[in-house]
């Protein structure tokens, strides 16, 4: 019991609750964080949230290029599953090749034709980190 009430609670102790706090998803909390940000996008709107991962780009229907980063994780059938968030970049193009590591800081919005997303106030190529997490 103890146990579970901490993995819990741990993932929520990473992100100070005091106004323009800095939130850094961490390695081994990643999926829950995410997923906390995800369901409670509110009581993240006012803290920069820090991200590292793989990047990833698409374009969508209307010829918007996207951009995507993103952690490995297990799926339906082994290691095929994926998390992290989408974000917009304003500051021209990036440089930046799919499957590259990045680290995004930015602010937690909500859209329409997005869900919730990161506003990004940078975007700096990083050496490679943990990729697959649990």
């Amino acid at each position: 019991m103890r146990i579970a009430l901490l993995l819990i609670l741990t993932p929520l102790l990473l992100c100070s609750k005091e106004a323009k706090s800095i939130c850094y998803l961490k390695d081994r909390f990643f999926i829950q964080q995410v997923m906390d940000i995800q369901l409670n996008p509110q009581d993240y709107s006012d803290k920069i949230i820090n991200i590292e991962g793989l990047f990833e780009k698409y374009v969508d229907e209307n010829k918007i290029e996207r951009y995507i980063v993103y952690r490995k994780t297990a799926g339906c059938c082994g290691d095929d599953g994926s998390v992290g968030f989408e974000f917009v970049h304003k500051k021209g193009k990036l440089d930046i090749k799919p499957g590259e590591w990045i680290l995004v800081e930015g602010h937690v919005l909500t859209r329409a034709d997005i869900g919730i997303y990161l506003d990004a106030i940078s975007v700096t190529k990083k050496k490679k980190g943990v990729e697959f997490v649990r």
